[in-house]
């Protein structure tokens, strides 16, 4: 079940007196905050080695230009990931796992990552409590919202992947 969606149904059942408002924020915040730092030390210590066994020695070789993008990416833009991807059902797990794999410092994850966590766990909640019975209503949107913003985002990786993987070799690289 998506954790947006028990989230949401936390607040709903706080709006009707079943649970206490704060203490549902606090839950959602310490799970997405747990699960987020499992994430991160899984990526940490499986990271790089792992994904490459995934793909092969063979796919590895030719995808090593991407991880290593990847790995800039997350060395200058990280902290971005991490927040804005906790608003994004797919990214919500995959930044933690990358973020660590990535070697991101893990004083600059936590940062953001508590940042992004307590603002989604809040505003999911409270959403939840002000629309009260109308979670099915709630639930459809953040599916559309999800979906659409995946996209996005998805189309956004795939060009800015193809437009590097189509310069040409710099001095550096012919010369090794």
């Amino acid at each position: 079940m998506p954790g947006e969606t028990i989230v949401v149904a936390g607040g709903m059942l706080a709006s009707f007196g079943v649970l206490q408002l704060p203490q549902t924020m606090v839950v959602a915040v310490a799970g997405a905050l747990t699960g987020d730092n499992i994430g991160y030390w899984l990526g940490r210590r499986l990271g790089r080695p792992w994904l490459e066994r995934m793909l092969g020695k063979r796919r590895a070789g030719a995808h090593s230009s991407i991880l290593a993008r990847v790995d800039d990416l997350f060395t200058r833009h990280g902290g971005k990931a991490v927040l804005i991807g906790r608003f994004i059902g797919f990214l919500r797990a995959l930044a933690p796992f990358v973020a660590g794999a990535s070697r991101m410092p893990y004083s600059r994850f936590v940062v953001c990552n508590a940042i992004g966590a307590t603002c989604w766990g809040i505003c999911f909640v409270l959403l939840g409590y002000f629309l009260g019975s109308s979670w099915t209503l709630v639930e459809r949107w953040l599916g559309r919202v999800g979906v659409v913003t995946g996209l996005v985002v998805i189309a956004a990786t795939v060009w800015w992947l193809r437009r590097g993987l189509r310069k040409p070799p710099s001095s550096d690289d012919r010369a090794g």
